[in-house]
């Protein structure tokens, strides 16, 4: 039986300009046409149609994320600009996106809206930087993500896991008990995000994760950048997705693609040689 399968991105309106026009335009020409691309958009008219296309209203369909962001929108204590204290140089608490709660707050009411409301047996979120190159297959996505995990995602073995693609297989349990433990991290900030060490997405994935892990032992989970041994700061493009997917971190937007150094090794496929 062929799974239901959804994507999930967001963006805000300067997002859609700069990157995700060419985000929701290279997924709507290159991923299977029965897997539906859902746009939270933050008050930003897209102009792409599609069958497989569905755009939603992020603060109409998340009251969440409005009451998160009534709360504590106007502090800057929560968006990463106020110090908790010394820092080390490079790294000072509270300071910079490990501690802007109200930026990536945005995605988790989003794929938590997405896992509840779609009715996918699958769910992929896919960060709206991302480019889609090539074209993917079914088969590819059953190979990445096979019926068995529950979740499946790019860890990096001395940093907190990249967000920018994971997968949740909500045909299982404690997947869907994941996807409440995320909202509810928002949900009742005061007692459980800002109990955090820090306040991303990243951060609060990885934790909730855990937790469930914990809660059920046999959850099986699928870490598709596991054998890599270098190039954690950027692993997506070093795994298998590298051959049908970019991530343009940073000011990778600005260059419209990965940077050679990026590559742990030469990748073989076409799109590789023009970088």
């Amino acid at each position: 039986m062929t799974r239901k399968i959804s994507v999930v991105t967001t963006f805000h309106q300067a997002g859609y300009e700069k990157y995700g026009r060419r985000m929701i335009q290279t997924f709507l020409a290159n991923w299977p046409q029965h897997i539906t691309l859902h746009v939270y958009a933050e008050k930003t008219p897209v102009t792409e149609s599609a069958d497989n296309l569905q755009v939603h209203d992020l603060e109409a369909e998340c009251p969440g994320l409005l009451n998160f962001k009534s709360l504590y929108g106007h502090n800057p204590r929560y968006r990463g600009e106020t110090a908790f204290g010394p820092g080390n140089g490079r790294k000072i608490p509270g300071m910079g996106f490990r501690w802007d709660a109200i930026r990536f707050s945005h995605k988790v009411y989003a794929i938590c809206h997405a896992a509840n409301h779609t009715g996918s047996d699958l769910v992929f979120w896919m960060d709206a930087d991302m480019v889609c190159h090539s074209p993917i297959s079914q088969g590819f996505i059953d190979e990445m993500v096979p019926e068995w995990a529950g979740v499946a995602y790019l860890g990096r073995r001395k940093k907190f896991t990249e967000t920018g693609l994971y997968a949740l297989n909500l045909t299982q349990s404690p997947t869907r008990e994941l996807v409440a433990q995320m909202q509810a991290c928002y949900d009742h900030a005061d007692i459980d995000l800002f109990t955090l060490t820090e306040w991303h997405d990243c951060w609060v994935f990885d934790t909730k994760r855990a937790l469930v892990q914990q809660r059920h032992p046999h959850w099986r989970q699928l870490d598709w950048s596991a054998d890599l041994t270098m190039g954690e700061g950027h692993p997506l493009i070093n795994t298998a997705w590298g051959d049908y997917l970019d991530h343009l971190k940073g000011d990778r937007k600005e260059l419209g693609r990965s940077k050679r150094k990026d590559l742990v090794a030469p990748r073989s496929h076409g799109y590789w040689h023009h970088t």
